[in-house]
């Protein structure tokens, strides 16, 4: 046998193994890493489709408890999609836990209800704001059977103002136009002072007893100048009234007594919405519900205002009438923000949950579906969302029929610690918003046997 004959035979002798392997890789379907689910049968895929209906609605609620918060809301603000949004805060007093000893020598000087700002607040912070103060004509007593003040509930005050103050509050610096420190401070009228004093220099029973000096003084309500609208405001809710005096003498002695804040679970803050002339100025108890495309096809979530958007999925069990339909692998929902909606000033919420419902509007369980990723584009809005894995919802939902679809769904909602002391909204464009690039969507990754 010649050598190149030997060659050859030995050439072909190490290259079958190379082809056979290469053929072997060249039928093999490449590998899709999705998850443990997928076996490595070279007859499956996963396909995505994201052409599954959105319904998009938004929804009242009635009402929420703001008792208790730990912060008082003061202040109004204008919203081109939302409406005039106000706040205002009902709080109580209470006698000196120590009483002073004054003596006939002893003079009133002043009297003030101090405030401290907790640097939270919604709106245009640049203007001045306007707080006025009146007494209360009935005390903090729950209505009916309610075992707490809901953002709906108001208590009667004494239509004349005691005091008001003109400010400018920096929240994020935390000093204010007054220059005293992280507090406002609104002057009480002398009248109400001078009768605090005499009943400390008299040691009456009305400062010793707290149901007496309940009913002697019910408590405060403080609120906004509705013409000057701004911003809303967080304060703490530590409010107090400090009364000013001095002993004469060669050196003249300043000094001070406060009537403490008092029943922090009796606070609450009182919050309204004038809708006029918005997408949804129909909402209410009488129409709980509008859908987007009579809304300039959006919807609108503020939960500290009682409005929350629903979401349906009517068709998505056609999913189950493909021929190669196998299983839902993953499913991505995607909730953009309409462009141009939001700003610094009217800021998105960062967290916003997903929570079960049913035609009812009722808040279910919240979805374990994590608090939605938020990405913001202040620029150009394109890449503003919130991105869910919603697998576990839609692989239940799937297997429901059309008239549980057509009825069962989800509520966004904002996370229960700060719904009610926070006022960041978001507009949600629907899948036939103008804006092609801020609509909803739902994709669906599915196994496919071909």
């Amino acid at each position: 046998m010649t050598r190149k004959c030997i060659l050859r035979h030995r050439l072909a002798f190490y290259l079958l193994p190379v082809l056979l392997l290469l053929g072997m890789i060249s039928c093999t379907k490449p590998s899709i890493n999705f998850g443990t689910d997928i076996g490595s049968d070279n007859s499956t895929d996963v396909k995505a489709l994201d052409i599954f209906d959105v319904k998009v609605s938004t929804v009242f609620l009635d009402s929420f408890p703001t008792s208790g918060s730990g912060t008082m809301l003061l202040g109004q603000y204008k919203d081109p999609y939302f409406g005039n949004i106000g706040a205002r805060s009902f709080s109580e007093i209470t006698y000196p836990g120590t009483l002073p000893t004054l003596t006939n020598l002893s003079v009133y000087d002043s009297i003030e209800l101090i405030m401290e700002i907790n640097k939270t607040f919604y709106g245009d912070t640049s203007r001045v704001q306007r707080y006025l103060v009146s007494q209360l004509t009935s005390v903090l007593n729950y209505p009916g059977t309610q075992t707490a003040f809901y953002n709906i509930n108001s208590i009667p005050f004494d239509p004349a103002v005691l005091g008001s103050v003109d400010v400018r509050i920096n929240p994020t610096a935390g000093f204010t136009s007054q220059k005293t420190g992280d507090s406002v401070k609104v002057r009480l009228p002398d009248t109400m002072g001078e009768r605090f004093f005499n009943l400390l220099y008299n040691q009456s029973d009305t400062v010793k007893n707290a149901a007496t000096f309940r009913g002697f003084f019910k408590g405060l309500a403080i609120y906004p100048d509705t013409t000057m609208p701004g911003a809303i405001f967080g304060f703490k809710d530590s409010v107090f009234v400090r009364l000013y005096y001095h002993d004469p003498g060669i050196v003249t002695q300043p000094k001070f007594v406060d009537f403490p804040f008092t029943n922090r679970a009796n606070q609450f803050n009182n919050i309204y919405a004038d809708r006029t002339g918005t997408p949804v100025q129909g909402i209410g108890r009488q129409h709980p519900e509008i859908l987007s495309t009579a809304s300039g096809n959006a919807s609108y979530l503020q939960p500290s205002t009682g409005i929350y958007v629903k979401l349906l999925f009517p068709n998505i069990n056609s999913l189950l009438q493909y021929p190669d339909y196998l299983s839902v692998m993953r499913a991505e929902l995607k909730i953009r923000p309409v462009e141009g909606t939001f700003s610094p000033v009217f800021d998105l919420p960062p967290q916003i949950n997903l929570t079960t419902t049913t035609e009812a509007n009722t808040l279910g369980p919240a979805l374990n579906a994590g608090t939605g990723n938020l990405t913001i584009d202040y620029g150009f809005g394109a890449n503003t969302a919130y991105t869910y894995d919603v697998t576990g919802y839609i692989q239940q939902q799937i297997l429901q029929g059309p008239e549980n679809l057509a009825k069962n769904g989800l509520l966004l909602t904002i996370p229960a610690n700060v719904y009610n002391t926070s006022f960041n909204r978001v507009v949600v464009g629907d899948q036939q918003n103008a804006l092609k690039i801020n609509q909803i969507s739902l994709t669906i990754y599915y196994a496919s046997y071909f």
